[in-house]
């Protein structure tokens, strides 16, 4: 197989990866369930951002996806078990209406197959392990930082205001302020999660801001054509106005852009439903039942990624 028809099957399938991330894209949930937009507007500030934030913030963590974590050659069939790998467990769980953490089926995929060819030592584990603690101490931050800053907005602002227009009024200034946090957080979120489609490939020496940008797109048409469903699924997590949004989201937008300016691949999604569920205690307010098959679901991504990337390795040499 020719090395320009390879070019293009990666670049196919880092279009495909970069779409179902849109599509299990929840970033923009929280302004929803607030009812702070409606669903078209929501839209098109998500494209807007998903393409200005894969295309100037996704750099550091393609690199470090693409380069840092295999002690061997990245050969062609490596890329594209890793990628075919992480694109079915994508479409999968979006199939089952879940969102998935996509660092998670990257990085599992990356393990199986670095395992497979070079053993224990074939992966760099000390800059896993440093991804894990990552992962690991985010969302706990997150779900503390949204249960106090409920705590202390609820105590310092809303409980003083007298009548129903000056609660109104709060609302309404706490929307603007949401506004400008989600969009932050988009643009974050995008340079974050296009590393998953395209940071393999940046060891392929292509043009890597002509790759970011074409997951920009890709991300932006997933979050249009499919990811509303993520975005109204958990939004209802817990019952959600301006103000609760706003503690919710300020730890998960705050953790992603300092992580994407680091080069950390984080998972959003982990983030903001830990935030959520934070929320929720802090209110005393009921979850939707259906939070149990989310964590099932995130469990079951490095396994299941690291298996198929295992797998499909031999098939994909065989042609490659």
């Amino acid at each position: 197989m020719g090395l320009s028809t390879l070019v293009i099957i990666f670049i196919i399938i880092s279009v495909l990866i970069s779409f179902s991330i849109g599509a299990n894209d929840e970033t923009m949930a929280t302004i929803y369930g607030s009812k702070t937009l409606k669903m078209k507007e929501i839209l098109i500030l998500a494209i807007i951002f998903a393409i200005l934030g894969a295309f100037l913030l996704g750099g550091s963590v393609s690199e470090t996806v693409g380069k840092d974590l295999l002690f061997f050659e990245v050969s062609n069939p490596v890329v594209l078990t890793i990628l075919i790998s992480t694109a079915i467990w994508l479409i999968l769980s979006s199939l089952l209406g879940l969102p998935i953490s996509t660092t998670h089926a990257t990085i599992g995929s990356i393990i199986g197959v670095g395992l497979l060819l070079g053993g224990g030592g074939g992966v760099n584990w000390l800059t896993i392990l440093e991804m894990a603690l990552w992962w690991l101490l985010s969302p706990i931050i997150g779900y503390i930082v949204t249960y106090y800053a409920y705590k202390f907005i609820h105590t310092s602002v809303i409980n003083k205001l007298s009548g129903f227009r000056n609660y109104e009024r709060a609302e309404r200034i706490f929307s603007y302020i949401l506004l400008i946090v989600i969009c932050w957080t988009a643009f974050s979120r995008a340079g974050n999660d296009c590393s998953n489609a395209v940071g393999i490939v940046s060891g392929l020496e292509l043009d890597l801001n002509f790759i970011l940008l074409i997951a920009g797109i890709s991300l932006a048409s997933g979050i249009v054509v499919i990811g509303r469903g993520v975005i109204k699924n958990v939004g209802t997590i817990t019952e959600l106005h301006p103000s609760t949004a706003f503690a919710s989201e300020i730890p998960t937008a705050v953790i992603l852009f300092f992580g994407t300016i680091l080069g950390i691949p984080l998972s959003g999604s982990h983030m903001l439903v830990a935030s959520l569920v934070g929320l929720s205690k802090a209110r005393r307010a009921p979850m939707s039942r259906g939070l149990w098959k989310i964590v099932l679901i995130w469990l079951l991504t490095f396994p299941v990624a690291a298996i198929l990337s295992a797998i499909l390795y031999f098939p994909i040499n065989l042609f490659i």
